[in-house]
């Protein structure tokens, strides 16, 4: 019942040696689950392995917390993100969360995460003790996977996606005249300048000048665009040639009808943007 109190040690199975810090340590994994009405914790503690600080910098991944499960046939998931290891190789954590009933979820994994691409590794895993997979759940979890598998491809990658996800309450709006905007992609306004991806910190410059860039989605494509005018001094990346489409703000386009008839003058004065597709796969930007 949901409002008994209720607690779970998972047993955690090592699923890749190549995190260990220690060949000859050893290994050691400890998972906690509880439950209480609508509240929910996890205990979490491991021993023996490569210490986060050198997993980012030799590798730039992080290690995540993950439960998994299938609630009324549709796959979820709790990321309890970055979990830390000291030096020494040990690290734990405490964590309360709502949503699904405690039964709902099957399994738990540790993770790596590369903080680029946003792929993983499971590098620990465990079963729920109450889960009892019978043919037709296992087929659901089979099911419900493969959407997951087809709905994480239609989203951005690495720290793309955590920057978006972060700013989900941004800004957004009719950017550009739409039988004007080449991308036909709504368009989030991000102000967060301080943590920019990858690619874009050739472009730091313009982006803290203006104080701001944007995304852009129009189904399983993805779009960024840099604040900048109609001149090579502002066009960001110029010799890479990945941001070729320039596009003037909504109302611009009513002074010009084309780029080449552009005066010096309105060059200087029309506001837009500098636009790239963002390559799902790698996170880099190309050219449209």
């Amino acid at each position: 019942m949901r409002g008994d109190y209720r607690k779970f040690t998972v047993e955690m199975e090592l699923r890749d040696e190549s995190y260990r810090l220690w060949k000859r340590g050893i290994d050691g994994a400890v998972c906690v689950v509880e439950s209480y009405r609508e509240k929910r914790s996890v205990y979490f503690a491991v021993s023996n392995l490569l210490p986060s600080a050198s997993l980012m910098s030799e590798e730039d991944k992080e290690y995540h917390l993950m439960l998994m499960g299938v609630d009324e046939g549709e796959l979820i998931h709790r990321d309890f993100g970055p979990f830390f290891v000291n030096q020494k190789g040990e690290g734990s954590f405490f964590r309360k969360f709502g949503g699904p009933p405690l039964d709902c979820y099957t399994h738990c994994l540790f993770l790596a995460v590369d903080r680029e691409s946003g792929k993983t590794e499971t590098i620990l895993s465990g079963t729920m003790p109450f889960y009892r997979p019978a043919d037709a759940q296992a087929a659901d979890i089979q099911t419900a996977a493969s959407q997951a598998e087809e709905e994480d491809s239609m989203k951005l990658p690495g720290v793309w996606r955590e920057i978006a996800e972060k700013n989900a309450g941004a800004e957004r709006g009719d950017v550009f005249s739409k039988d004007r905007d080449e991308t036909q992609a709504k368009w989030q306004k991000i102000t967060e300048t301080e943590r920019l991806p990858e690619p874009l910190k050739d472009c730091r410059f313009l982006i803290e000048r203006y104080g701001h860039y944007l995304i852009g989605r129009r189904e399983n494509r993805f779009f960024v665009g840099v604040p900048g005018r109609f001149l090579q001094a502002e066009q960001p990346c110029r010799e890479k040639k990945n941001f070729v489409l320039w596009q003037p703000i909504r109302g611009g386009e009513k002074f010009f009808r084309d780029l080449n008839e552009m005066s010096e003058k309105l060059q200087r004065e029309i506001f837009g943007y500098w636009i790239g597709e963002i390559d799902r796969q790698t996170g880099r930007i190309v050219p449209l």
